[in-house]
Parts: structure tokens; C-alpha cells; sequence
């Protein structure tokens, strides 16, 4: 898992993505515990969640925040604590003041539980304590949070509307199920907390070998990121081994994996998350048609339009910027598979030439990087598969002059802006791709984010350079009369 995110090898597609849901978690080993939104899973910790369509974690918090009266802050409490002095919650009734001692750790703990249940799906006694309130404010002309209470209130009926009436009880289940249409795949998973459909989510899936694998290695990157609080897993039938094993091991308790019979009720939760799947691909199959056009596409169109050696999974193009000679830098961006990889973009000050030369100074930002080749800096690590240069014929000569040093037997081009005509090495003519073409956008894409990227570098250093040539400079003018003369 730390490999494939380090690395981002095409046919690892599964386990790139580290985005997690928002959870609310509660460490119940402290004296006074109190609930609050994490992305991060630690295994002292309770969590509920994740939540979605319509409904965040935030809005839920919020919903307990008004209807029990638990601490909101961060301070360390302890029985041998001294009692200080309740803060403004205290006085908004939205807490309980542990902190001076106003209640006791016992009936503090109820409030948790109460809380608790609440979170796991019973929402009739939070439902009550918001509407009294509500009208408690109502009452005393306090509108504002009469409003408040109202939107939570509307909030719980948005929880409350997702029951699933036919489980007939307060279950959790996780469903996962698998769709693909032959050229495109897609996951859809159902999360059921307390007998509510909480949230649907479906992932596009690329690349997998076999079914049962592509469950396995999306199951395992799904709880890497998610907590695991169900005791059941809902999929199609398929060998479930590995799966239970390794949730078994992460939650320290057995996971069943279910694999549901014709016409149960849990078989209509795998058929609803296999409807779910197929909307899905049907609603994005044009996007991804053109996603992969422009990028995987791109790739092996630019290989046959410039007669390349090799698909050119890597890209990385150059570029210098300067200030009539001074402040001078290079920049470098990596395209992998056809996309922006910003991580292993690299910035390069101009440190062997004072004057305008952008030959000399891509002789040097070349030599500098294939100096660094196999080192740890990922950028650096692997070889390109292409090189693009931004210019015409003389920029590539000295590029292929530094490559040739280096015994660099991959492609190498130039872009030359004026009529987008791409060079190679020791050919005369021009290659011309098509206008619009995906190829051409694909290089052009290089170019101009490696143009951007220069610029941007060579604004930042010349804006710190101008103020500190300007009055730092000068002796005996300090910061007082720096700022008078700015002034």
C-alpha cells in the first residue's frame, strides 16, 4: 500500500486514492470523553460514519452538540482536577461543565451512551430534545436559535427518511457489489447504519485481473481508509478467505461476509447497489470515453504520430525563464500516463549563468538532473520514456549534446510555439500534428504547464530579490526608516 502510493503504478489504480471520509469519533478511555470529527483511524478510538448524500459529519456533530450536553473543549480533566470556571457553553446550555464540576463522571457517562445510541441509528429522543428546545427559544423570542434547531430538526428527518423498513431492525451492514460493461467498471457500496441506507457511493474501477481480486484489493483500500465498525459484509458470491481474514485482523473480532440467497431481503440490498453501479457507468460513460482518449489514448496516439520508441508513460518537459538575464530558472514537469503528476514537478535556479543565454542554462538544469538519476527523490528516481523541450532545433541540439553524455537512448522533441511544429533529433522536417489532435494536447499540455511553473518561480524570486537589492542593501538604513521611506 505505501509502495503503490509512493510510486502510482498504472495498473495499481486501486490503491492511489487516499481521500477519506469525515467520521466522529469518541475516545471512551478518557474521564470525560467527548465526540469529534476525524479523517484519520486510530484503534483507541470509537467512530460512526462515514457519512454522505446530504448529510456530513459536521451536520450530525452539530445535531448532538444541541441536543446533549456534552464538552466541547480540549482541556485534560481528571478527578484530581481542580474546578475552574464554566465557559460561554456552559452558559448557552450546550454543556455540562465537567471542567467545574457541575456533574459527575457516572451521569456524565450516561450522556455519552445516550449520545451513542443516537449515532447508531435511535433517533426518537434527540428528535424530542430539539423540538423542545426549539420551542423553548420560540418562546422567548429567541429566533435565531429557534432557526437553528429547526434546520437540525430537518437534518434528522433527512437521517430519518433513508430507514429501510423490510430489515426490521437496527442493523449495520457494508454492501459492495461490481458492475462492469466490458470496457469500464464500476463499484458501488452501500452503508446501512442502525437500518438507514446512510450514504451510497459509487468508485470507478480500471485494470483488475479478476473479480475476485478486484474485491479483495478494493475491500482492503476501502477500510484502510474507513473505520471498520459493521459485523456483516454484504457481496456477491465469491471466495471471501482473504477478505475475512484480513478484516478479522484489522477489527480484532470476526467479520462475516455474506453472501446472500435469491429474493432475501439482503439480496435487494446487493441489487439496489448493483443498480446504483450501472447508473453510474451509464451517466459517466462519456466522461470516461474521454478521459481515457486524452490519456492513455494520448499516449499511444503520440507514439504512432511521432514514430516513438516506446509509449511514452513518462513525460518530462523543460523550460527557462528569466528577467533580461537575471533571476533565471528552469522548471521540469512530469506527466505519468498521460495526466499532471504536481508532486514530481522540480524547480532549478540558473546558478552557472549571469546573462541571457537559454542554451547555456538548459545544458545546466539537464546535466543537473541526470546527475541526480536513481536517486531517492522520486522525481528524479526512474528514467523518462520523453523529454520535450520548449524551443526550437537549437534547444534540442543541446539537449541531445547533455543526453547523449548520459547514454539516454529514449525520445527526445521540441516544441516550437510559433506553429506548433514538434522537432526531432537529427531530422530536418518538422513533424506537424493535427490540430485538436489528443497527441498535440498532450504535449502542449506539458509545455504549458512548464511554462506556468517557471514563470511563477521567476516572479517569486523577483519580487524577494527587488525588495531586498532595494533598501536592505543599503547601509545604515534599517527596518524604522525602511518602513518611513515606504510609507
Amino acid at each position: 500500500n505505501k509502495l503503490i502510493k509512493k510510486y502510482k503504478p498504472y495498473y495499481n489504480s486501486l490503491l492511489k486514492d487516499s481521500k477519506t471520509y469525515a467520521n466522529i469519533k469518541i475516545n471512551l478511555k478518557e474521564d470525560y470523553p467527548r465526540f469529534e470529527i476525524s479523517r484519520r483511524l486510530n484503534k483507541n478510538d470509537k467512530y460512526f460514519g462515514p457519512y454522505m448524500a446530504g448529510v456530513t459529519a459536521k451536520d450530525v456533530l452539530s445535531i448532538i452538540d444541541y441536543a446533549f450536553l456534552l464538552r466541547k473543549c480540549k482541556l485534560p480533566l481528571a478527578e484530581n482536577k481542580a474546578p475552574i470556571k464554566p465557559c460561554l457553553f456552559k452558559e448557552m446550555h450546550m454543556c455540562s461543565a465537567p471542567c467545574a464540576k457541575l456533574i459527575s463522571k457516572e451521569d456524565y457517562n450516561k450522556i455519552v451512551d445516550e449520545a451513542i445510541k443516537f449515532l447508531k441509528g435511535d433517533t426518537k429522543q434527540v428528535e424530542s430534545i430539539l423540538r423542545q428546545k426549539m420551542e423553548i427559544a420560540s418562546k422567548n423570542e429567541n429566533f435565531e436559535t429557534a432557526l437553528i434547531l429547526r434546520d437540525r430538526l430537518k437534518m434528522l428527518e433527512k437521517l430519518k427518511s433513508r430507514v429501510i423498513t423490510s430489515l426490521g431492525s437496527l442493523v449495520d451492514y457494508d454492501v459492495f457489489n461490481l458492475v462492469t460493461s466490458g470496457e469500464f467498471s464500476a463499484m458501488c457500496v452501500l452503508v446501512i447504519r442502525g437500518g438507514k441506507l446512510q450514504g451510497v457511493q459509487t468508485f470507478d474501477i480500471l485494470n483488475y485481473l479478476d473479480e475476485n481480486e478486484a474485491y479483495t484489493q478494493f475491500i482492503m483500500q476501502y477500510y484502510n481508509a474507513h473505520p471498520l465498525i459493521v459485523d456483516e459484509i454484504i457481496m456477491p458470491k465469491m471466495d471471501t478467505k482473504e477478505i475475512e481474514l484480513f478484516l478479522s485482523d484489522k477489527s480484532k473480532k470476526k467479520i462475516t461476509v455474506t453472501k446472500p440467497i435469491i429474493d432475501s431481503v439482503k439480496y435487494k440490498l446487493l441489487e439496489m447497489a448493483e443498480k446504483n453501479a450501472r447508473m453510474h457507468i451509464e451517466k459517466n460513460l462519456e466522461k470516461n470515453i474521454k478521459h481515457v482518449n486524452a490519456s492513455i489514448g494520448a499516449i499511444k496516439q503520440l507514439q504512432k504520430d511521432l514514430v516513438l520508441k516506446h509509449e511514452p508513460k513518462r513525460i518530462e518537459c523543460y523550460d527557462i525563464s528569466h528577467t533580461h538575464g537575471t533571476f533565471t530558472v528552469a522548471s521540469m514537469v512530469v506527466l505519468m500516463n498521460g495526466e499532471k503528476a504536481p508532486k514530481m514537478y522540480r524547480k532549478f535556479k540558473i546558478e552557472t549563468v549571469d546573462f541571457i543565454d537559454d542554451f547555456a542554462s538548459m545544458r545546466e538544469v539537464l546535466t543537473r538532473r541526470m546527475e541526480k538519476l536513481n536517486s531517492e527523490d522520486i522525481s528524479f528516481s526512474s528514467m523518462p520514456d520523453l523529454i520535450v523541450i520548449d524551443g526550437g532545433k537549437g534547444q534540442l541540439s543541446i539537449a541531445q549534446e547533455v543526453m547523449e553524455k548520459y547514454h539516454f537512448t529514449n525520445d527526445l522533441i521540441s516544441l516550437a510555439k510559433r506553429e506548433e511544429e514538434v522537432f526531432k533529433p537529427n531530422e530536418s522536417r518538422p513533424y506537424i500534428l493535427k490540430k485538436g489532435s489528443y497527441s498535440l494536447r498532450l504535449i502542449q499540455l506539458a509545455r504549458d504547464e512548464a511554462h506556468r511553473f517557471a514563470i511563477t518561480f521567476n516572479r517569486q524570486l523577483r519580487a524577494k530579490g527587488m525588495y531586498r537589492g532595494g533598501l536592505e542593501s543599503i547601509t545604515g538604513v534599517g527596518p524604522v526608516t525602511r518602513r518611513a521611506m515606504l510609507s
